[in-house]
């Protein structure tokens, strides 16, 4: 009878856990986030910095993990994710940016031990707290929110892949980010120059790039990173006349 007893309060416990925590991480196409544009978020880093969707334009990939300070998968993906931080860094051609987005809730004195965790076991690349805007752009039907979960956003502030629950090894991770940062990279050149997102590069789009900047225009984050030809940072008078020179088929 005990024994009978242990096996099924055994099989409670794993049921339990299996709702609770995520297992091993799942990207679809299908999930929330995908697609979505998180470029309007605004939030503070660690350190109390501001920070904002302006991060997604100055790398051609930006992966933002989504952690929890008392979550034990997250726990165990951290090391991979200090892994592509520091490769990444070693490497700057990679143009990979990698975030941590800290999952509070209501309880913000985990915000305070979630500093002192990064800064004892050197996870130090940048974090920031979770806004409401990414939260909710990840956030299931019904409102459910789980963690860890990744995003990997390109440099316009759209979501391109979502994982929901842990990256077991370093290797999966690689794989995940450099695998779809060349499929970005060819999107990328084939819209550069396109301001207008007419789907073409034309006079037009040198035009519309003069006039933003000499503070004539308007432009959505998207179309500037689009018109800044010369991968500068800012779309100027050269981008203008580089954007020309590609209409006119120079």
């Amino acid at each position: 009878m005990k024994s009978r007893f242990s096996k099924v309060f055994s099989a409670l416990i794993a049921a339990l856990l299996a709702l609770v925590l995520p297992s091993a991480g799942l990207a679809d196409g299908d999930l929330p986030a995908v697609g979505q544009d998180i470029s309007g978020f605004t939030s503070v880093t660690f350190e109390g910095e501001p920070v904002d969707g302006g991060i997604f334009a100055e790398s051609d990939l930006t992966v933002i993990n989504i952690w929890q300070r008392w979550c034990g998968p997250c726990w165990v993906e951290l090391p991979a994710f200090k892994q592509l931080h520091e490769y990444c860094s070693s490497t700057p051609e990679s143009d990979v940016a990698v975030w941590g987005a800290l999952y509070y809730g209501d309880n913000v004195s985990q915000i305070q031990e979630a500093v002192d965790y990064v800064a004892e076991y050197g996870y130090n690349w940048n974090h920031m707290l979770l806004c409401e805007t990414i939260e909710q752009a990840v956030a299931e039907e019904g409102g459910l929110f789980k963690v860890p979960q990744t995003l990997f956003v390109d440099r316009y502030g759209i979501v391109r892949m979502q994982v929901l629950g842990k990256i077991e090894t370093f290797e999966e991770l690689y794989g995940m980010t450099f695998e779809l940062l060349e499929e970005l990279r060819t999107e990328y050149y084939a819209n550069t120059g396109d301001v207008n997102g007419s789907g073409s590069v034309d006079t037009a789009d040198a035009l519309l790039a003069m006039r933003y900047a000499m503070n004539l225009a308007e432009l959505t984050p998207g179309a500037v990173t689009r018109g800044d030809v010369n991968r500068d940072g800012r779309l100027d008078t050269a981008d203008s006349m580089l954007i020309m020179r590609i209409g006119l088929g120079m």
